[in-house]
């Protein structure tokens, strides 16, 4: 397999070498056959990879960038999207739209990505950027630093990206206009919905005040259907030796296995209306000619409403007809219901075997994402002298966001048993209808409200002296400060046990038949219809005192010193929250170096970071086993606040040499060391408590974690056909430590009477990262006439990763979001009237997280996706365009230790946009 696997590896990279150089030998033997005087506009997609690849050969290290096409015009309308098609970029969605990047294998998280130099607030609790809290229409070019440089942020172990806005001195002189209105369509929700853009700049003719005005919004209705198992678990499981028919069995006939078996089996059906409103303001003022002052504002608020239900099979680790393979790995199995329990009273029932009635659980969760960010920049750029420069910016940027924290069950006591099946694509076959409102029961309650806080405050002053003593060319320096501070507040119920157990009949008029997709395909069999239902109202019901009293724990929850609006309300007098403050000190110097026919950068930057964390959460005084599921009734204490502080300084050392091989063929080489400091959000003081009898979980934050470090090494070739036309090559080494992961450790705490498994991040991996970059593009203008406004962009990358972890294993699931191989192309043609694109863009496999305890790694599958745009200028000034997004229909795949073990199948379905662009 191994051999296998390098072989396939080796043809796709000769493939690409040799289409590449084919297109090289194309330009090479026909660049002196074309009529001189043939000439073709650069416009355009032109335009755009022109003015990329000019932004990456000019720059002192290795970097790709994607431009506007022009004004308001990027060239997709997500930026994740556009990024997607850099060499060693891959995106991750949010159902079916891009929202974080991986670069070179390192997940979002340890990407530094400013807009314009400035770091931005997230609404994920941590460093990582969304990049859907942005409207593309507002971009003039997004920068992707791969080596590092003094002058960057730290932070990027992965790569720096900077995107910038449009800039009114850098456009066009006087009053200029772009607006784009356009309707969405979505296959699977088939719902229509309007977009709207415009852009205004001014600048006058001496270009001494210049501004520039967007405002965006997006307003987009989808539907996701999901086919979900939660977890692959390696558990002893109790294999009961009969059929659904058996009367009479007793333990005599129950043998006991080590055996993988998937913890839940279902389908899901999430309905979201996204409403994204994004403004942007940039006033340029140059009072003198060495002198600039650049002021910007930005707003973007996120308004995403989900309705999110599942319906699903809970599997025990005591089942029916069990059947498995070679790999001890579950296939199939029979899950009793009432008429079993009813026959075979010495295994099923209270206190037996089987204790715990099977059910057909309908989950309600909170999807919600409520977000706002406002950003505020300060720059001025002065011109001391010839060989003097000095720069100051200050910024400001501010993200609040809230989602509810919502898991509440319903469920069903089947009467006839369901049969299971996991050989490829899981199968399910209800017993009983599973949509029939009469036949519902109470069960497990979790209702809260999270809220996220950012804010950030930074400046820094650069200085730089222009210098020509022989080789060495000037000093670049300066010096950064920055505070940021995210918190987390969680109000929740105190009711997750309150009715589990399924002993309680619920009224029919809470639920609704509701029908579900067929999305599974391959002769799947699904029900057509299921129940929905209103959590509120479902929550509101079970909170009347006269239900109370049927409740698992009469007492305690009709107890209205201890909850006076009822269990089911959340308490918002007990928070739980968590916060981390950060102060950051840099300081730099770069020092510039250039002889004939090569130029060099050698510097360091210097980083002093102090944290504190604090923590407010409830004690946890007992655990108590519920007596109708195998759950724990846990009690709660009053609120304990807790402050932990943490430094560290670093030392990050970086240079750049770039040598002219001859007048179009450049080489690159680079080393340095770099750092990703811990995601805010894993370093707060809070613990959590969760999981069953025998399976006992505890999780939190881990305030003592130290910035993974990485020493870097990259080699860089790059050929120069022509402004738009070029091939490069590059390898890379990253040799981490320290690195971050989730971690299990075992231990006993006094509130359990069992082992706890405790599962938060810490540092401790180390290891190498390294690849192969290969990309090029070619417009065929002036080489083969025949073809002339055709064109083609591709790359591929390959990384190999290798990690050992402080025990010296080296688990199966490697780093979490590194895909070894990725490739993307699009095919284009343009001429004055008409443009068209198709792009492609895979990936192959990669780990979203490596499990822990008995839990197993959870992995995505090798994704592609094709994406097609089509423009017709009916104008000058008004153009006709149509985008497709996922235009293949593709869906993605997860499962746990191999493609055997199903844990999502998601379909997003396709997206259409269409709209008119007008230019004034």
């Amino acid at each position: 397999m191994k051999t296998t696997r390098t072989t396939l590896r080796k043809t796709v990279l000769a493939a690409l070498i040799a289409d590449l150089a084919l297109m090289a030998g194309a330009h090479a033997q026909t660049a002196t056959e074309v009529d001189p005087s043939a000439t073709v506009v650069v416009s355009g997609i032109r335009a755009s990879l022109s003015s990329s690849l000019t932004t990456k050969r000019l720059q002192d290290g290795v970097v790709d960038a994607v431009s506007a096409e022009d004004a308001g015009k990027f060239p997709d309308t997500n930026i994740a999207e556009s990024l997607q098609r850099v060499t060693g970029v891959q995106i991750q969605r949010n159902n079916g739209e891009g929202r974080y990047i991986s670069v070179r294998g390192l997940g979002p998280e340890f990407n530094n990505v400013l807009v314009n130099g400035r770091t931005m607030t997230s609404d994920t609790g941590g460093r990582e950027f969304s990049f859907d809290l942005l409207s593309s229409d507002l971009i003039s070019k997004a920068l992707v630093y791969k080596t590092s440089q003094a002058f960057l942020p730290e932070g990027g172990i992965g790569s720096t990206v900077d995107i910038q806005t449009a800039r009114p001195l850098s456009g066009k002189v006087g009053h200029s206009s772009v607006v784009n209105v356009s309707g969405a369509y979505d296959s699977n929700s088939e719902k229509k919905t309007p977009n709207i853009s415009g852009m205004y700049s001014f600048a006058n003719e001496a270009r001494t005040f210049g501004v520039t005005a967007s405002l965006s919004y997006t307003d987009r209705a989808s539907k996701q259907n999901k086919a979900i198992t939660d977890a692959w678990n390696l558990r002893d499981v109790s294999m009961i030796n009969g059929d659904l028919n058996s009367k009479g069995l007793t333990m005599a006939d129950v043998t006991t296995k080590k055996l993988y078996i998937p913890q839940s089996f279902g389908y899901q059906q999430e309905n979201e209306r996204r409403k994204r409103l994004v403004g942007n303001l940039t006033v340029q003022y140059n009072p003198t000619p060495d002198w600039k002052l650049t002021a910007d504002a930005l707003y973007s608020h996120l308004d995403q409403r989900n309705d999110v239900i599942a319906f699903s099979d809970w599997n025990n680790p005591v089942q029916l007809g069990v059947k498995y393979n070679g790999n001890n790995q579950i296939t199939s199995f029979l899950r009793p219901g009432s008429i079993f329990y009813a026959n075979n009273p010495a295994i099923a029932g209270p206190g037996t075997l089987l204790g715990e009635a099977n059910s057909n659980d309908m989950i309600v969760k909170g999807g919600d994402r409520l977000s706002t960010t406002r950003a505020f920049g300060l720059n001025s750029k002065w011109k001391l002298s010839p060989d003097w420069k000095l720069e100051g910016d200050v910024s400001t940027s501010r993200t609040t966001s809230g989602s509810p924290d919502m898991w509440v069950v319903a469920g069903m006591v089947p009467k006839n048993g369901d049969v299971l099946t996991f050989n490829g694509t899981p199968g399910l076959t209800f017993g009983d209808g599973i949509a029939d409102p009469t036949a519902v029961r109470a069960h497990a309650v979790s209702n809260g409200d999270i809220r996220n806080h950012d804010k950030l405050n930074e400046g820094r002053l650069n200085l730089s002296w222009a210098q020509d003593w022989g080789y060495f060319k000037g000093l670049d320096t300066g010096m950064a400060y920055s505070q940021r501070s995210v918190d987390r507040t969680e109000w929740k119920n105190d009711a997750w046990n309150a009715f589990s157990g399924y002993h309680l009949a619920l009224p029919s008029s809470l639920f609704t038949v509701t029908p579900i997709d067929n999305f599974m395909g391959n002769g799947v069999q699904m029900p057509n219809a299921y129940l929905s239902f209103n959590p509120y109202s479902y929550m509101n019901y079970l909170n009347q005192p006269s239900i109370l009293a049927q409740s698992n724990d009469p007492a305690l929850y009709l107890n209205t010193t201890k909850y006076p609006n009822g269990p089911m309300a959340i308490d918002y007098t007990l928070p739980s929250m968590w916060g981390v403050k950060e102060k950051v000190a840099s300081i730099f110097v770069d020092s510039k170096w250039e002889g004939e026919g090569w130029s060099a950068n050698a510097g360091v930057r210097a980083v002093r970071v102090k944290s504190s964390s604090i923590g407010i959460s409830r004690v946890l005084l007992s655990a108590t086993k519920s007596p109708n599921d195998t759950t724990y009734i846990l009690n709660y204490g009053p609120s304990t606040v807790n402050t932990v502080d943490n430094s560290y300084n670093s030392v990050l050392p970086s240079a750049n040499i770039k040598f002219d091989l001859t007048s179009d063929m450049l080489l690159r080489l680079a080393a340095s060391k770099t750092e990703t400091r811990p995601t805010l959000s894993q370093m707060g003081v809070d613990n959590w408590y969760g999981g069953r009898y025998g399976d006992v979980q505890t999780g939190g934050g881990n305030p003592y974690l130290k910035p993974m470090k990485s020493n870097n090494y990259d080699l860089s070739w790059e050929w120069y056909l022509s402004k738009t036309n070029y091939v490069s090559a590059a390898v890379f080494q990253k040799n981490v430590r320290d690195f971050l992961e989730t971690r299990l450790v075992d231990m006993k705490i006094p509130q359990y009477d069992e082992v706890v498994h405790d599962s938060r991040v810490r540092n401790g991996q180390k290891g190498k990262i390294k690849g192969v970059e290969i990309a090029g593009q070619y417009a065929f203008d002036t080489a083969v006439p025949w073809l002339r406004g055709f064109g083609v962009t591709a790359n591929y990358t390959y990384v190999d990763a290798s990690a050992t972890r402080e025990d010296n294993s080296t688990p199966a699931c490697g780093y979490p979001g590194l895909s070894p191989q990725s490739y993307n192309g699009s095919v284009f043609y343009e001429n004055s009237k008409f443009q068209a694109r198709v792009s492609y863009n895979w990936r192959n496999h990669f780990s979203i997280d490596c499990g822990g305890g008995s839990t197993q790694p959870r992995n995505r599958a090798a994704y592609g996706q094709t994406d097609a745009s089509l423009r017709y200028n009916l104008s000058p000034t008004l153009s006709l365009y149509a985008d497709v997004i996922n235009l293949s229909n593709q869906r993605t795949h997860e499962y746990a230790l191999n493609e055997s073990q199903f844990l999502t199948l998601e379909d997003v379905g396709r997206r259409v946009s269409i709209g008119l662009r007008a230019a004034f």
